[in-house]
């Protein structure tokens, strides 16, 4: 059974997924034009400084902790002469993955567009965070390949390479991806078409969730097709149906979910989109969290309860909801967010996301869901300062079974990023530099109970919403510019002044 509803705008008339705001793209992502830039930046640097001094004075009127000094201003004014290839601020998936001591990271959307962005990060070696912006590599791959933009994809780590399956593609109803599902190789700097028995019986989608399995299955679940995803595609399909790749025998195949019921749920679950999908530590069933549920008509959408967790056996077929229970904290519904277990644990770690009905990040932002009670705890970080603050649309990736990479998306004003941030899960803690051993001194001895019944005394108290700030993406790491609303309108102000004045 599958959902269809007409469905004749364009991808950016969803109400649901429109973009955030842009209003600083230029100050992150102008670094092409370098020379000349520079040139015509010698030739009127002393007017540039005195026209900046008198906006940072209306800066330090705002707050007079912040000031504006001769070093600060030429600081500014260099952002665009360094770092050439810094990456491009991005969210909206761009898809990353932990292969062979390296973050590779590809896709998302960029300046409004998908991209095919290709950005590579060593973890071989210990580094500041703070100056991590630099170390990013662009991957420019060997052969002739095609390698086409794309958002809103699934990722698939493999052992040495990685899969990307389904997504938006061009964003466009007239162009659309030669191939839906490529793999990219890391020993040989280079990417393939996939090409599988069924294939052509398989819809593509976006915002669908894809799950390897330990028989080297891969789960697609839910997602939409539309315009956008295929060519010949006149109305939308939202997904309730699985299809699954087996990796062994390169087949399709869509197992008959109708006639899988469980105990306590006597039908298949409506369909989802934007939501997160995670194995369980037993390998044998998969938990859906979040994004937006389709409702019984199939031609509304709103966000899925979060105290409603889908639970698919991929032994028995048997799908599940799970209801945590109502004396515990829920989470604000969300779409967009990250989801990584623990690992040796059952618990499951939800990261940011964007409310359902705009383009806003959650303020309720960190939480652990215990997969034997479903009790959701709230997670508050130590070292707020050195942490991503809310974030969706960015991606969350785990090394060495420790560090957890926050990566990418849009913050809390809306803004682009391309920064990251790390955590150590074991100790609970943002960290000022990364340990390629993953091996991070203790600062605080909260951590979060795995126990299937937590008491009152767990150690996980309500997160702080407050107080965050970047600490590698290069705009914020100067003292006088703090994340909040007047600050940005007269950073705006400044800007535009600035290039006025070239």
């Amino acid at each position: 059974m599958s959902h269809f509803i007409q469905y004749n705008n364009s991808f950016n008339d969803m109400p649901y997924m429109r973009e955030p705001v842009h209003h600083t793209d230029s100050i992150y992502s102008n670094c092409s034009s370098t020379s000349t830039l520079s040139s015509h930046l010698d030739a009127t640097a002393n007017h540039k400084t005195d026209t900046l001094k008198w906006f940072f004075k209306a800066v330090s009127a705002v707050d007079n902790s912040y000031k504006a000094t001769t070093e600060n201003l030429n600081k500014l004014v260099s952002i665009s002469l360094v770092h050439a290839i810094l990456p491009t601020p991005r969210y909206n998936g761009a898809g990353c993955a932990v292969i062979n001591q390296r973050i590779y990271c590809y896709g998302g959307t960029a300046n409004r567009l998908p991209t095919s962005d290709h950005y590579s990060l060593d973890l071989t070696k210990d580094f500041s965070v703070a100056n991590s912006i630099e170390s990013w590599n662009t991957v420019v791959p060997v052969g002739d390949f095609t390698v086409e933009p794309n958002s809103l994809f699934s990722i698939v780590p493999l052992n040495d390479s990685y899969l990307i399956h389904g997504g938006l593609g061009y964003g466009s109803s007239t162009q659309h991806l030669k191939n839906t599902t490529v793999i990219y190789h890391t020993s040989n700097n280079s990417w393939s078409a996939l090409q599988t028995q069924n294939q052509t019986l398989m819809m593509p989608s976006r915002e669908e969730t894809c799950t390897l399995d330990p028989s080297n299955r891969m789960w697609t679940w839910g997602g939409i097709s539309d315009n956008t995803t295929a060519i010949n595609i006149n109305k939308t399909t939202y997904h309730d149906e699985f299809q699954v790749l087996d990796l062994n025998a390169l087949a399709w195949s869509f197992p008959d979910n109708d006639t899988k019921t469980s105990s306590q749920h006597t039908s298949i679950p409506n369909p989802r989109l934007a939501h997160t999908a995670t194995l369980s530590a037993s390998g044998q069933s998969i938990y859906y969290i979040g994004g937006l549920q389709v409702d019984d008509s199939g031609t509304g959408l709103s966000g899925a309860p979060m105290n409603k967790i889908l639970e698919y056996n991929i032994t028995n077929g048997n799908w599940t909801i799970h209801t945590s229970p109502t004396n515990t904290t829920i989470p604000a519904p969300r779409r967009l967010h990250t989801a990584t277990l623990i690992p040796n644990s059952d618990l499951i770690f939800v990261y940011g996301g964007s409310v359902t009905d705009a383009s806003d990040a959650v303020a309720d932002y960190s939480y652990v869901l215990n997969t034997t009670s479903f009790i959701w705890t709230p997670v508050s970080i130590a070292n707020t300062n050195l942490g991503a603050g809310s974030r969706f649309g960015h991606s969350a990736v785990l090394h060495n079974d420790r560090s957890l990479f926050i990566i990418f998306g849009a913050d809390d004003l809306g803004v682009l990023r391309n920064d990251f941030f790390v955590i150590d899960i074991a100790h609970w803690q943002w960290v000022s530099d990364f340990k390629s051993n993953s091996n991070y001194a203790n600062t605080v001895t909260a951590t979060p109970s795995s126990s299937a019944n937590p008491t009152a005394s767990t150690s996980i108290v309500n997160t702080n919403t407050s107080g965050e700030k970047s600490s590698s993406t290069q705009i914020n790491e100067f003292p006088f510019i703090s994340l909040n609303y007047t600050k940005t309108v007269y950073l705006m102000i400044g800007t535009m002044i600035l290039f006025t004045s070239l």
